[in-house]
């Protein structure tokens, strides 16, 4: 850590002396003009709230745009097949033998069309289902 060299007095009485806040005496705040009003005055200034006029309903869009449907996810052809090998697994899972086929995984994951489940202890690979947006993929793809 660097240390702060000490200067000389010389020095320091060169540079403009410190404001000092001794010799001015603190000002007090000013007493704000319309600070109390009488409680009469302000019942006047103000209506009852059967008086307030209601503000006029704002005008309803004629017709909302109906909502588009979302584009369907594209997928590869190793990626369609991978997904359909998963789907395959059923409840137990598909369980990734090689690393070759981990970029496919990691991209079906990003797309959520598949979901990463518990790892296995044996292997220590993640087993890998189908989600429910990748069942309606599947179902609807026609089959060739």
């Amino acid at each position: 850590m660097a240390v702060k060299k000490s200067k000389p007095e010389a020095a320091a009485a060169k540079k403009s002396p410190a404001k000092k806040t001794e010799d001015k005496p603190k000002k007090e705040a000013a007493p704000k003009a319309k600070a109390a009003k009488p409680a009469a005055a302000a019942a006047a200034d103000t209506a009852t709230k059967a008086e307030t006029p209601k503000a006029a309903a704002a005008p309803k869009k004629a017709a909302a745009a109906p909502k588009k449907a979302a584009a369907p996810i594209k997928l590869t052809e190793r990626q369609l097949e991978f997904l359909k090998q998963i789907h395959g697994a059923k409840e137990a899972g598909y369980m990734t033998a090689k690393k070759a086929e981990q970029k496919t995984l990691d991209t079906l994951l990003d797309k959520k069309l598949i979901k990463k489940g518990a790892k296995d202890k044996a292997s220590g690979n993640f087993r890998y289902t189908v989600s429910k947006a990748g069942e309606k993929h599947l179902s609807s793809i026609p089959p060739v």
